[in-house]
């Protein structure tokens, strides 16, 4: 069964932004904080119960930073903190810290400068390497591919959703942790189930080209995605522009509570709008059709449909073609399941092979990074790790031609590739 809905929203938050707080991300602009942090997965809403909202602060990151190299006591620990919200047992709740023989270690995946250096350094050889594994089994791929038409998209636009994104990215993380070498969530807090993390600043690691992000939300029927790399935000697609929503209401900052409330009458609003995109672009997935036809079709209203195709347009899902409309963006139908699940079947045998040859290699090439001084799993640190190899995989993937280049130059919006899916293709067994 392709297992996708599973990781779908805890990968979304793994490498975001530090700005991005709805991916899972915090800090504060003042004071220069040294790290950027966020969580894998969701946190409870309350701040002493979050680990981004206790190293929100840039003190408490520096003493974070101090207890990694050198793990403090107690009473030293509570003296830094005493005006602080939360209390030294919270951060040992919520992951951040571990005692062992009377004094405190970091217990998270904390990587220094040094850290994400090496990472990137050891990354590199092995990305290529994973690349090369998948392009040995090209043909058998394109082969699969051939039951898939959309009269205006190639196979590269297909390879880099479902190879990139849905073998690489999500199933490589579900692969990664049945094997044993990846870690699941860290802490469960109230029925919300994270894993913390902290990078500090400074590495001059260029995300650009690392395609390790999907973006996800869901209808009944429909699933929208965007899928990427972390340098080229935000993302001007479904559902990124709807999350931006927000903005829209913040020259109001003197009426929290009216902004509060607009933001949520649109937020009740998306699963009418996303329905009637996705029945749009389903319409338009096999052939071209002109307004009226498509308003035959879809049975949306004329001008509601004028509307929602000036957005399509701008945001590159449709094109117009003389006067009819037709879909630019991968869209993907219940009739593509048993070749999506082919072709993950098959990347799923070549990571298999690829971890059984590389993983041990890996570990000890990476033993001295700062979390593992600190008595942290491996299997905790590879989530990271494992990022930046197949992030470097698609990259390479994309330079060989192989899959579609999200930096093309005919490209409106840069970075990324939308897709538009159907539900049923992750409930098919």
């Amino acid at each position: 069964m392709l297992r996708i809905l599973r990781a779908l929203f805890i990968v979304s938050v793994l490498l975001a932004p530090l700005a991005h707080a709805a991916d899972g991300a915090a800090g504060s602009e003042s004071d220069e904080p040294p790290l950027s942090l966020g969580i894998t997965g969701s946190t409870p809403g309350e701040k002493r119960k979050n680990p981004t909202s206790i190293l929100k602060s840039a003190d408490v990151q520096r003493l974070v930073l101090q207890i990694a190299e050198t793990p403090m006591s107690r009473s030293d620990i509570e003296a830094a903190i005493a005006d602080e919200f939360f209390t030294l047992d919270d951060m040992v709740a919520t992951g951040l810290l571990r005692e062992q023989e009377g004094l405190f270690h970091i217990d998270f995946n904390l990587l220094s400068v040094a850290d994400q250096q090496s990472i990137l350094g050891v990354s590199e050889k092995l990305g290529h390497d994973l690349a090369a594994a998948f392009l040995t089994r090209r043909s058998e791929f394109e082969t699969l591919a051939q039951t898939h038409k959309q009269p205006h998209l190639g196979n590269t636009e297909l390879f880099y959703i479902v190879l990139g994104c849905f073998s690489l990215d999500w199933d490589g993380l579900d692969l990664t942790r049945e094997l044993g070498h990846r870690a699941g969530a860290q802490r469960n807090i109230d029925g919300h189930r994270f894993t913390p993390w902290a990078k500090e600043t400074g590495a001059d690691v260029s995300l650009k080209g690392l395609y390790w992000g999907s973006h996800n939300m869901q209808t009944t029927e429909v699933n929208f995605t965007t899928f990427g790399d972390h340098d080229a935000l935000p993302r001007f697609g479904i559902p990124d522009m709807l999350w931006s929503q927000g903005k829209t209401f913040s020259r109001f900052e003197y009426f929290a509570e009216g902004q509060q409330a607009a933001r949520q009458l649109v937020s009740a609003y998306f699963p009418n709008i996303l329905v009637d995109i996705g029945t749009v672009m389903f319409s338009l997935r096999d052939q071209d059709l002109s307004i009226s036809q498509l308003q035959t079709r879809t049975e949306i209203g004329e001008k509601k449909l004028g509307r929602l195709l000036d957005l399509l347009k701008a945001a590159d899902y449709v094109a117009q073609y003389g006067d009819n409309y037709g879909s630019v963006a991968l869209v993907l139908g219940p009739e593509d399941a048993d070749m999506v699940n082919a072709m993950i079947a098959v990347g799923r045998d070549i990571m298999s092979a690829w971890h059984e040859e590389n993983f041990d290699n890996i570990q000890s090439a990476l033993s001295d990074l700062t979390p593992i001084r600190n008595g942290v799993p491996f299997e905790r640190v590879y989530t990271e790790i494992w990022h930046f190899i197949f992030g470097i995989a698609n990259r390479v993937l994309v330079e060989e031609g192989f899959f579609a280049e999200p930096y093309a130059k005919d490209r409106r919006h840069q970075g990324f590739r939308p897709l538009v899916w159907a539900k049923r293709i992750d409930e098919t067994p």
